[in-house]
């Protein structure tokens, strides 16, 4: 599941995302994870909302190319500290 609406944490507009594949899909694209909470057993992390990261979205939706060792790497990481 994905939040879509960007939503304002104090000052800062951020993007959540409960999704692996996105999540490092932008970590391969060089997007800083701001916060990872559990939510209702989910993992749900946050990235600062920019018309960057939404353009960097918008590549993953539309199958886009990252460096396939760094994605499964970034993957293997996700995994390990949400568990």
């Amino acid at each position: 599941m994905m939040t879509m609406d960007p939503i304002s944490v104090g000052l800062k507009q951020t993007y959540q995302t409960t999704d692996l594949t996105l999540t490092s899909f932008l970590r391969c694209r060089g997007f800083a994870i701001e916060n990872i909470k559990q939510n209702n057993g989910r993992t749900l992390f946050t990235f600062q909302e920019s018309p960057e990261l939404r353009r960097a979205i918008l590549d993953f939706a539309n199958d886009e190319v990252v460096a396939v060792r760094s994605f499964c790497s970034t993957m293997r990481d996700l995994k390990a500290i949400t568990r």
